[in-house]
C-alpha cells in the first residue's frame, strides 16, 4: 500500500521517552497507518515544575494539535499521561478524533472484571492515573479498586537510555504479579515495549498504544459510517 493510500494519526508528544514505544508499536503491527509525531520536549519537565498542567501548558499541547488539524492529520492521539483528565474537553475543540492514550486505556481496562494492579516507573504519574481510572469504573459500573506499583529501578534506567533493562524490570513485575491480578495495566506509554511478545498464564495485560490505536481506528470509521 502506498503512502497516499495511508490514513495519517498524529502523535502530540510531551517527552521524547514516549515517541519511540509508539512508534514501534505502530511499524509492527499497523500498516495502514502513517503517524506524524510532534513533540515539546521541555514540556513534561515544565509541568513538572509549574506543579500541574497550567494555562500555558494547555496552550503549547492545543499549538501542536492545530499544527497537526493543518498538516492533514485525521486523528490525534496524546501520549502523555498527564493530559488524561482533559480527553472529554479537547475532544470538544476539535473536529477530528482526539484520543489520550492512557485515558482510552484505563477506560478499556475498566469494562473487564477482576482484580487490578496498576504499574508506573514515574511517581508523578500514580495518583493522575488512579483517579482517572477510578472515574472510568464510576463510568463503567465498576468497583473503584486499584494497586498500585510504583517501579522506580524502571524509570531511572529509561532515564539513562536504557530502555531494555527497564523493560526486564516491568516484564520481571508483571510475571510476579500475574497470578495475583485479572488485569495488569502498564501506565505510562514508555512502558509498552515491556508487554510486547509477553505471555502472562492469567493476567490481561493493557498497554496503550494498542488501546489507543483502537480507539483511533473506531472513531475514524465511525464518523465514515455516519
Amino acid at each position: 500500500m502506498s503512502e497516499g493510500q495511508k490514513r495519517t494519526v498524529a502523535l502530540i508528544n510531551t517527552t521524547l521517552n514516549a515517541v519511540g514505544p509508539m512508534m514501534n508499536y505502530l511499524r509492527k503491527n499497523e500498516p495502514l497507518l502513517k503517524a506524524v509525531p510532534y513533540l515539546d520536549g521541555y514540556l513534561l519537565e515544565k509541568i513538572n515544575k509549574d506543579g500541574g498542567v497550567t494555562d500555558d501548558t494547555m496552550g503549547r499541547v492545543l499549538d501542536m494539535i492545530v499544527n497537526a488539524c493543518r498538516d492533514g492529520a485525521e486523528g490525534v492521539i496524546l501520549t502523555c499521561t498527564v493530559m488524561s483528565p482533559y480527553q472529554t474537553a479537547l475532544r470538544q475543540l476539535f473536529s477530528i478524533p482526539v484520543i489520550c492514550a492512557d485515558a482510552t486505556m484505563l477506560d478499556q481496562a475498566s469494562m473487564r472484571p477482576g482484580k487490578t494492579a496498576i504499574l508506573c516507573t514515574f511517581e508523578g504519574t500514580v495518583e493522575i492515573t488512579r483517579n482517572e481510572y477510578f472515574i472510568c469504573c464510576g463510568r463503567n459500573g465498576a468497583k473503584k479498586e486499584a494497586d498500585m506499583f510504583t517501579l522506580s529501578d524502571a524509570f531511572r534506567a529509561i532515564q539513562a537510555g536504557n530502555l531494555e533493562e527497564s523493560n526486564r524490570l516491568i516484564r520481571g513485575k508483571i510475571t510476579e504479579l500475574d497470578e495475583k491480578y485479572d488485569k495488569i495495566i502498564l501506565a505510562q506509554i514508555s512502558m509498552s515495549g515491556a508487554a510486547e511478545g509477553l505471555t502472562t498464564r492469567h493476567a490481561q495485560v493493557y498497554s496503550s498504544p494498542r488501546c489507543a490505536v483502537e480507539e483511533f481506528w473506531n472513531a475514524v470509521n465511525g464518523r465514515e459510517a455516519g
